[in-house]
């Protein structure tokens, strides 16, 4: 064995016994007690924030699961009139929140000038959904007859 192979194994026979050890610990004390030992450095503040953090990455909905929820629920119509406001704003918008400029169409629903959306509307999938909506059913009553006159038009 040459002097440059020897700290190599000892550190590595070093850590195979660290890491025998912390087993041996892991399988003698209960359940509750080996997540406070091998979290010993973190504060127990930091367990509930991490949970909120997922809580809250969890329930974020995308803007097609927020205008799913809007069509069904809101404006009581049928799975088949979201497939059609499916089809028109991804030939829209392609269902991004920032496509288009500010100053001309804008947003999901391309709403012309985007400011007419309200509050949040540069950034809030939300408020363009709920907006967009609003404008269909106001114009042509489901999102069916809209995604047909954008078909034949090219415009809704």
């Amino acid at each position: 064995m040459s002097s440059r192979t020897t700290p190599v194994l000892s550190a590595v026979r070093g850590h195979a016994l660290m890491a025998v050890a912390a087993l041996l610990v892991a399988l003698a004390l209960p359940v509750g007690l080996t997540s406070f030992t091998a979290n010993a450095a973190t504060s127990s503040t930091s367990k509930p924030a991490t949970t909120a953090a997922k809580k809250a990455t969890a329930t974020k909905k995308t803007p097609r699961q927020i205008a799913r929820n809007l069509v069904t629920e809101r404006y009581d119509w049928k799975v088949r009139q979201y497939k059609c406001l499916r089809a028109l704003w991804a030939r829209e918008s392609g269902w991004r929140i920032h496509a288009g400029s500010p100053s001309a169409a804008y947003g999901i629903p391309q709403a012309y000038p985007g400011r007419k959306m309200g509050d949040g509307w540069r950034h809030s999938a939300k408020t363009q959904i709920t907006w967009g909506l609003k404008y269909i059913k106001g114009r042509y009553g489901t999102p069916c007859a809209a995604d047909s006159h954008q078909r034949a038009s090219s415009w809704y």
